[in-house]
């Protein structure tokens, strides 16, 4: 190639490499962000939406310049993040809500602050959305011709709208006339509805909303101390945090839970106690207890089959939350003994409830054996097939009754009884057998039980089975004729058993006979009492209460009665004289009135007329009366016999009501009785002041008016003429005057708001203090102040302690916390608002967090500063001006050259 076209190659390239800088390495967008972020896509279940940024300005920023996050907007200023990629499907759960999508850029783009956009309401359907958005757009062109402005507009002419449009309006440069016509279907009614809140708010609380300069509502986001995540460097993050937390929370209100209670009736202690009962369990009662499904789920129960009770099995399903009654019974031939057993129903889910159920089973006559029973022959609590050698009644016999050979003989086989009559009270005979343990081992022996006899221990007591003997052993026993037996020849075999083996018995026949009684006649009658006596009267005494004597035929022939008398006593008629065997009379007896001081005895004779008119005494009955002399008793009773008039405050107007005081004389002879007084009680008029045995007078008592604080208490005396009296303790007390205590307002206070501030990133969090709040006891007339709303931007309210709040702000400012307390005073029962408030405030400063930028080159002199236009590349251009320089060198040198080869 020729020197000349090389060159010129080589300064082509030189130049394209200058030109560099303007084509591949064009201007990167920086400085804040302004203008408006819209989403694209309807707000529709399903739709895939994502950020446009037709009118954000610096120009040309992408989806790399930016962190996104997308939130779920409930309630006023609710948010819950849902996402933070550059997209974001709507979800079934975004239904209602809507979706704000927050931009902030990436650190060293070189770009500032954060942008926001809000949807309408998502909807179900797309063509839902399409008609919500056709009517905003509808509202919004309808108040534009009719020469109205949106709710924005108005607040921008009232000179506070909010930051954000301000800055649009700003980098717009004079755009706003056909941005308002150019409606925005997201951001527009974004800013409506959150202008409606703030005057709704306003509204509520009568007063005007304050505006923080440079401020919007975009700003700020208040978080719920679930959703505030604060990361090791004090940064707050809202990663949705509360959505995991509901999403968990509606897993454990999804979990299936199997649980179950049993309660006893009528038992703390959940024990079935059925008490120490005979032998025979027949008519004791069921008890009952409840079984409750306590979990969420049905559970199913197994049969159930305790070893010494009954129990009702539960059939069906016990559906959650219901509950079963099942009864719980004794089985029934149950050997003396005592049984606790721990009876658990169990579920095919592996649920279980245990409750106890105990009784004492005692034999017919327990008592009289245990004390009669020799050690070795006391029976065991509970009877066994297999007995321990523990067991066993003798040390040196040791062996197994049941799996040894048992034998048992008696030493008679038939008891012959003489013959007795009938109507017999008591049999007059008995007769003995001796049971023989012939066998190799104990044998436990089981009594036989007879109709017609009895068969008793050698000592006369009840014989019970459950008597052991011992190998060699003998047991005697006394047999007798059963009382009761009527007319005719009795017979049975008595046979004594083992209750190891039923096979292994002895058996003995006892024989009576019971004949007709001789026919006797008896003529005898029966008085009763057989003697009375009246010891306790008083000269001048009133007529006691008679005494009642019955007369009872005993005898086998119908008697004639005569009527009875007596000297000192009168007596009443008969009211039968004739009376067949076993019937009765009867008559009553009282001293005459008016026996004198002394002793009085008299014997009523009971007598009939014979068949020859003769008179016989059939019976006799003594009766006595003493007549002492009176002496007299004074006594004095007071009803009640202590009066509390209770408390009232220093200054009442009114003393407590009077109370009433009884009198009453308790003893035997008049009384006049004297006026009683009080020092610091008033005391009334007496009823009557002269008292016969027995009668009562009243009178009043009440505490004086006027009684200075303190406690009083007196015993006002009643006395008489006789030196006798009687005494009513009284109480009262005055307390001191409460002074209700009132909070000073001074005392409100904010804590918690740090005085170094805070970043664009921080966690705020702060205390609210009303005075008077620590007022655990309040009293009449108190007040104090309780913590209502606060405010940064927006109006928060409490509705119940504690009166704690978090938030955090996204742009760099001072504010001002606003705290109203409500003034409330204690009516007695409760505290009611009186209407008055108080606030308190304090500011704070928040600035920009740290991001990394690219740092500009200076303008020398500054000469071009004010016309330069920025165009946000940052890149160092010094390689190419150095490039540019050689390439221009070299063409002025390939000139030079051509020149002088001329």
């Amino acid at each position: 190639m020729e020197r000349k076209r090389f060159l010129a190659v080589v300064m082509t390239v030189m130049m394209v490499i200058s030109m560099i800088p303007s084509m591949v390495f064009a201007a990167a967008p920086s400085g804040e962000l302004g203008g408006k972020l819209k989403i694209k896509g309807l707000a529709a279940v399903g739709v895939v939406v994502s950020a446009d940024y037709a009118k954000v300005t610096p120009e040309e920023v992408t989806d790399e310049d930016f962190t996104f996050s997308w939130s779920r907007q409930t309630g006023e200023k609710e948010l819950t993040q849902v996402g933070t990629e550059k997209t974001y499907t709507i979800t079934q759960d975004d239904l209602g809500c809507r979706l704000v999508l927050d931009l902030t850029p990436v650190d060293g783009s070189g770009l500032t602050g954060t942008l926001t956009a809000k949807t309408l309401e998502v909807a179900a359907t797309e063509e839902e959305a399409k008609a919500v958005e056709q009517e905003a757009e509808d509202a919004q062109q309808t108040e534009t011709a009719d020469g109205t402005e949106n709710a924005q507009l108005e607040e921008t002419a009232d000179g506070t709208e909010d930051a954000q449009l301000e800055e649009t309006a700003d980098n717009a440069e004079g755009s706003q006339d056909s941005e308002n016509q150019d409606v925005d279907r997201t951001e527009d009614v974004q800013q409506n509805a959150g202008n409606e809140q703030e005057d709704e708010s306003q509204n509520t609380k009568g007063q005007p909303e304050e505006t923080t300069e440079g401020t919007d509502d975009s700003q700020m986001k208040i978080y719920t101390e679930d959703q505030l995540q604060v990361d090791e460097n004090g940064n707050v993050q809202t990663d949705g945090s509360e959505k995991d937390g509901q999403a968990a929370g509606e897993d454990d209100k999804d979990k299936k839970t199997y649980e179950a209670t049993v309660t006893v009736e009528d038992s703390e202690d959940q024990i079935c106690d059925f008490g120490t009962v005979k032998s025979d369990l027949e008519d004791v009662e069921a008890q009952y207890v409840q079984i409750t499904n306590t979990g969420n789920e049905s559970l199913n129960f197994q049969e159930i089959s305790p070893e010494h009770f009954m129990a009702q099995d539960i059939i069906e399903p016990l559906s959650a939350g219901e509950s079963v009654s099942v009864w719980i019974q004794p089985r029934e031939g149950l050997e003396p003994g005592e049984y606790d057993d721990m009876i658990t129903y169990r579920t095919e889910e592996g649920i279980e409830v245990s409750f106890e159920a105990k009784i004492a089973v005692e034999g017919e006559d327990d008592s009289s054996d245990d004390e009669d029973l020799k050690p070795s022959d006391e029976p065991s609590a509970e009877p066994t097939e297999t007995p321990d050698d523990s067991e066993a009644p003798s040390a040196g016999d040791n062996a197994d009754a049941s799996l040894e050979a048992q034998s048992l003989e008696v030493n008679t086989g038939s008891l012959n009884f003489s013959d007795i009559e009938e109507n017999y009270t008591q049999a007059n005979e008995t007769l003995s057998v001796t049971v023989i343990n012939t066998g190799d081992g104990i044998i436990t022996l089981k009594i036989p039980k007879s109709d017609y006899f009895e068969v008793m221990n050698e000592d006369g007591s009840e014989a019970v089975s459950g008597i052991q003997i011992a190998k060699g052993d003998s047991l005697m026993f006394m047999v007798q004729p059963k009382t009761g037996l009527t007319k005719g020849d009795y017979s049975d075999t008595l046979i004594f058993e083992s209750e190891e083996d039923s096979e292994v018995a002895a058996q003995v026949t006892a024989e009576v006979s019971v004949k007709e009684a001789e026919q006797e006649q008896i003529t005898a009658v029966q008085a009763d009492p057989e003697s009375f006596s009246y010891d306790d009267l008083k000269e001048g005494y009133d007529t006691p209460e008679a005494t009642t004597i019955t007369l009872t035929n005993t005898g086998n022939t119908t008697v004639s009665l005569m009527q009875p008398y007596a000297e000192y006593f009168d007596i009443g008629e008969l009211s039968a004289s004739v009376l067949e065997p076993g019937d009765s009379a009867a008559f009553t007896a009282v001293p005459v009135t008016g026996l004198k001081v002394g002793n009085y005895l008299d014997s009523i004779q009971i007598a009939q007329t014979s068949s020859e008119g003769q008179e016989d005494v059939l019976t006799t009955i003594k009766a006595s009366a003493t007549v002492s002399e009176v002496k007299k008793i004074y006594k004095l009773s007071v009803t009640p016999e202590e009066l509390n008039f209770g408390k009232a405050k220093e200054g009442y107007s009114e003393a407590p009501e009077a109370q009433k005081v009884t009198v009453t004389n308790e003893g035997n002879t008049n009384v006049t009785l004297n006026a009683p007084s009080g020092k610091n009680f008033k005391i009334g008029k007496l009823s009557a002041t002269e008292l016969a045995p027995g009668e009562s007078c009243t009178f009043k008592i009440r505490p004086k008016a006027g009684l200075k604080a303190g406690s009083y208490t007196e015993s006002v005396v009643i006395d008489n003429e006789q030196q006798i009296s009687a005494e009513v303790k009284v109480q009262f007390t005055v307390k001191a005057a409460r002074k209700a205590k009132i909070a000073d307002p001074a005392d409100n206070k904010i804590t918690g708001i740090s005085s170094d501030g805070y970043t664009t990133q921080s966690k705020i969090t702060f205390t609210a203090v009303g005075a008077g709040m620590d007022n655990e006891s309040p009293g009449k007339g108190d007040v104090r102040y309780v913590p209502y709303n606060w405010k940064v931007i927006n109006t928060n309210s409490w509705s119940s302690a504690p009166y704690t709040a978090a938030f955090g702000i996204t742009k760099a400012g001072t504010y001002t916390l606003t705290v109203t307390f409500d003034r409330q005073k204690y009516n007695g029962s409760e505290w009611e608002n009186t209407g008055e408030q108080d606030t308190k405030q304090v500011n704070f400063s928040i600035t920009q967090a740290q991001t990394v930028t690219a740092t500009p080159t200076p303008q020398p002199n500054g000469a071009t500063a004010k016309s330069a236009v920025k165009t946000g590349d940052t890149t160092n251009i010094t390689p190419f001006v150095i490039i540019l320089a050689i390439a221009a060198g070299c063409i002025v040198g390939v000139v030079v050259y051509k020149r002088r080869k001329k």
